[in-house]
């Protein structure tokens, strides 16, 4: 398999996009607000028996841990199971890394081994459930709520207890509508 990329109309800022949303879900319960998400060819290079990915060294000077999902060449999904992996960033990526060779482009990729990569799994994509309390917005009153750091001995003994003793009558509301 060539590893080139085909000059052929495939728009790759698009494809990467759609990868990159089939995942998005995953990126916020992962708490990932600005992931660095590339989708990687995995291959056997010449002479060896293992898969590995190929990463730019301008990818792994960001700085960041990698997440990626097989793709060919073209980025067209290889694994049906649309798996999500992450490489974690290695600051002695240059020493422990062997390197492709040199293109005629003057640019090379480190090696990095799939057995190095941290399976992302889930059960599923979480479904919106019904909200536990779904009048929430009408019973809170802003002007009578404080914030956390003005919560009394009282309220948290009411959360607590699940007693509604609290002096705010949201609060006894919630305790109450549990």
């Amino acid at each position: 398999m060539s590893l080139t990329t085909k000059s052929s109309s495939v728009n790759r800022k698009e494809k990467t996009e759609l990868l990159f949303k089939h995942h998005e879900w995953k990126f916020k319960l992962l708490g990932e607000d600005d992931p660095l998400f590339i989708a990687k060819v995995a291959y056997p290079p010449p002479g060896k028996n293992e898969y590995f990915i190929g990463v730019f060294p301008s990818e792994i000077r960001k700085g960041k841990d990698i997440y990626t999902e097989f793709t060919s060449s073209d980025l067209d999904v290889e694994d049906p199971e649309r798996t999500l992996y992450k490489w974690r960033y290695n600051p002695h990526y240059e020493e422990e890394y062997e390197k492709t060779e040199v293109s005629a482009t003057g640019s090379f990729r480190y090696l990095i081994p799939v057995a190095e990569l941290v399976k992302i799994q889930f059960d599923e994509e979480p479904t919106s459930e019904p909200a536990l309390f779904p009048n929430f917005e009408e019973i809170m009153n802003p002007d009578l709520d404080a914030p956390l750091s003005q919560m009394t001995i009282r309220d948290l003994a009411a959360i607590m207890l699940s007693k509604p003793v609290s002096t705010k009558s949201w609060l006894n509301d919630l305790i109450k509508n549990k």
